[in-house]
Order: structure tokens, then C-alpha cells, then sequence
């Protein structure tokens, strides 16, 4: 099977948006697992109607984006056996090819490239002429279990969201893994779920993101989204060692 891994929490829209372009992949054999974490916005009682879904209902205000996708590919990788996943957030729309193609350039992590621009993303060609960057796009990833096993879980002391993706990257560069993301647009409209939070959730995420960037910089010396970041690509690896004092966890108020 062909798994497609996705969170969500609200925003039930989009991610019936998003499911429907998961559905018209042209790879064959999709299966769709979403782990819904807490949503309060009708997304449970329309989920309960999707049959052909595999679904996780997490109540409250659900996992962390790293224990989500830890749980998700540790189904994928050791119950189900399978070698490979996508896993895309809930706010994105995906060309029929997208899984295909991301598939066939055959990399242990590859991800597409999102963009908000509905013209570009429906002008891309079916067979694009494919350029690679080592600046991957956590939003829309294909990993296979070799780099899963190899490199071991997301940091889940990254509580809620933010970091963990960069975290993982550095990760695969100390274990000697490319991870490379190829020009293969998919729509992405970027950063829903905080945009349409409830004061309360967005300033739970906000703060637990601040904590997350300070664990960050503690682990690895460098400030994520910085050229200090970049430059940690730019030079052969150092053997790995990993950091394991975990940040605060945001209480609120």
C-alpha cells in the first residue's frame, strides 16, 4: 500500500480539500491515515462517515506534530510493513503525480515544494523538469523506512509545533542522509491551523513555539532559519551525538 499520513486538527474544509487530492493519486493502493487530534469544528462527525479512511482520534488538545508523526509511521513502518510514506499536513492540495513522482526519484527523504500560488501549482507540468535543493519542505515528505530506522523517532521534546522538522534535518545530515526536495509545487496554504485557533489554543502554540526555538538553539548551537543554520550543510558532519535535556513544556497561565 501507498500510505498517506495526516494530522489535523479543525480546518475541516481544507482537509476535505486535501483528502480529495489524496484520493485522486495515480500511484494505486492509497490508504489515508488521520490522526485527529481534538478538533471541535465538525471534523470527528465527518470523519465518522469516511469509510475509507484509517483514523486516530486523539481527544483534547491532541499529540505533538512529532509524536503524531512518530505513532503514524511506527503503524506504517512495523504494523502494516510497509517501505515508504507521505505524510502532508492538513492545509495542502496535491497533483494527482505528486506521490508518484516523489516515489520514483527513489530518495530515502524527498519532499515536494509548497507554494501559495494557485497558478503556479495548477500550470506545473505532469513530467517536470526536476531541479533538487537539500532545503526540505516538511509539509509534503516522502520517507522510507531505511531513514526512519536509521536516523530513529522525531524529537517529541518538541511539544505541539514547531522545530522539529528543522531538528530532523540536522539529524539526517549527522547520520549522513541527503535529504533533498525537488521542484514538484503542491498548493500549500500555510500555517492554518494557528490562524484559525481559538485565542486560547493560539496562544498555547505561540508559547510552546518559543520554547521549542530556545530547545533548538540549546541542542545544536544555531538558531533554525538562520544562515548559521544553513551553514551547518555546508561542512561534513561531526560524529552525531545526541541532545537529550528537553525543554518546558508551556503550562499557560
Amino acid at each position: 500500500m501507498n500510505w498517506i499520513v495526516v494530522p489535523t486538527r479543525n480546518n475541516l474544509q481544507l482537509l476535505k480539500r486535501a483528502i480529495e487530492t489524496f484520493r485522486a493519486q495515480d500511484i494505486g493502493n492509497i490508504a489515508t491515515l488521520v490522526i485527529n487530534n481534538g478538533s471541535t469544528d465538525g471534523t470527528t462527525t465527518w470523519l465518522q462517515t469516511q469509510h475509507d479512511l484509517f483514523q486516530i482520534h486523539v481527544p483534547g488538545t491532541g499529540w505533538s506534530v512529532a509524536h503524531s508523526w512518530n505513532r503514524a509511521l511506527e503503524f506504517v513502518f512495523d504494523e502494516q510493513h510497509e517501505d515508504h510514506a507521505l505524510v502532508v499536513n492538513n492545509d495542502v492540495e496535491l497533483h494527482p503525480w505528486t506521490y508518484r513522482c516523489l516515489l520514483e526519484e527513489g530518495s530515502v527523504f524527498v519532499t515536494a515544494v509548497g507554494v501559495r500560488e494557485r497558478d503556479r501549482f495548477l500550470n506545473e507540468p505532469i513530467h517536470p523538469d526536476w531541479s533538487r535543493s537539500p532545503h526540505p519542505d516538511f509539509s509534503c515528505y516522502l520517507i522510507r523506512r531505511d531513514c526512519y530506522k536509521v536516523v530513529g523517532p522525531f524529537d517529541e521534546n518538541f511539544k505541539v509545533a514547531f522545530c522539529e522538522d528543522w531538528d530532523y534535518h540536522v539529524r539526517m545530515h549527522r547520520y549522513g542522509i541527503d535529504a533533498v526536495s525537488i521542484d514538484l509545487p503542491y498548493l500549500h496554504h500555510a500555517s492554518q491551523t494557528i490562524k484559525n485557533a481559538s485565542n486560547e489554543d493560539r496562544d498555547r502554540i505561540q508559547a510552546q513555539a518559543d520554547l521549542n526555538r530556545e530547545y533548538f538553539f540549546e541542542k545544536w548551537g544555531v538558531r533554525g532559519g538562520t544562515a548559521e543554520y544553513d551553514d551547518l550543510f555546508e561542512r561534513p558532519a561531526p560524529p552525531f551525538k545526541e541532545q537529550t535535556t528537553p525543554p518546558l513544556e508551556h503550562k499557560g497561565e
